[in-house]
């Protein structure tokens, strides 16, 4: 009897930093401090929760935070020394400048070959593997069907399960247009919630929505008897897609993204 194929998890590259972010984070500001962290830091907290699952953390970001938390620069870029700085373990680090710290920690991060990795589960350390869950990865035109075929599946996306409620019901894609650049590029990946399709729950947050047969990502506007698909910048090649309530019926809302990962060009 052959035996079965391990799958393969793909597996963000700077999840450990981003995991660190996300560890200081609450030991210092709780649970819910995402958002008065990210006022200190001048940021929307939406952005501030783009850091903490893995999109590029900008140098001055990373400079604000360290300065904000007391974190050990050594530690957050690279794990290594004490949590919070008491001093540096590094004898040949101790003398950089945090900035320097910062600029050597993102040039090494840069120098992998790829921002996503693929790996066979058994090789992802335990403590890496906990904090995450495994989303079957489905090409975008397979999104619109009631039931989806797992078989059709291109492989797992490891997402933070902090971000994903349901993971049963929840299903990863990837976008292949610009329609909501810069929030999300083309290239994208994007977990959509297929439990959560009330439009009531869903106003002014990004959906999945299949639109005369057109699976597509957008943000969600009510307005009087219509749904309104809006592209993150209107343009001719993404308009606003006006959609009758009565049309809901047909299973035009898919779900809501939840989760979110974009490699950003510099």
């Amino acid at each position: 009897m052959a035996r079965k194929k391990t799958p393969k998890i793909r597996v963000n590259v700077k999840a450990s930093l981003s995991r660190r972010l996300r560890e200081v984070r609450q030991e210092l500001f709780g649970e819910h401090g995402g958002p008065e962290l990210a006022r200190r830091l001048g940021l929307p907290a939406r952005t501030w929760y783009n850091y903490e699952t893995g999109v590029t953390v900008p140098a001055e970001v990373l400079l604000g935070f360290i300065e904000q938390t007391g974190t050990n620069p050594t530690w957050l870029l690279a794990g290594e020394g004490s949590k919070y700085q008491r001093g540096f373990d590094s004898v040949d680090l101790s003398d950089l400048a945090p900035i320097e710290l910062i600029r050597r920690g993102l040039e090494r991060l840069e120098q992998e070959p790829s921002e996503i990795r693929v790996v066979a589960p058994e090789n992802i350390p335990g403590d890496v593997l906990s904090d995450y869950a495994a989303v079957n990865r489905i090409p975008l035109k397979e999104l619109a069907k009631k039931s989806v075929d797992f078989s059709r599946a291109d492989g797992y996306i490891m997402a933070f399960r902090h971000w994903i409620p349901n993971p049963a019901d929840t299903v990863a894609v990837q976008l292949d247009d610009d329609a909501m650049a810069p929030v999300l590029p083309s290239g994208s990946l994007v977990a959509i919630d297929r439990s959560v399709t009330d439009p009531l729950l869903l106003q002014g947050k990004i959906v999945a929505a299949c639109p005369e047969d057109v699976p597509m990502i957008r943000w969600l506007d009510l307005s009087g008897r219509h749904l309104l698909l809006r592209p993150n910048q209107l343009s001719r090649e993404h308009p606003l897609v006006p959609v009758e309530v009565h049309s809901l019926a047909s299973g035009v809302i898919l779900g809501q993204v939840v989760w979110s990962w974009s490699r950003f060009n510099h």
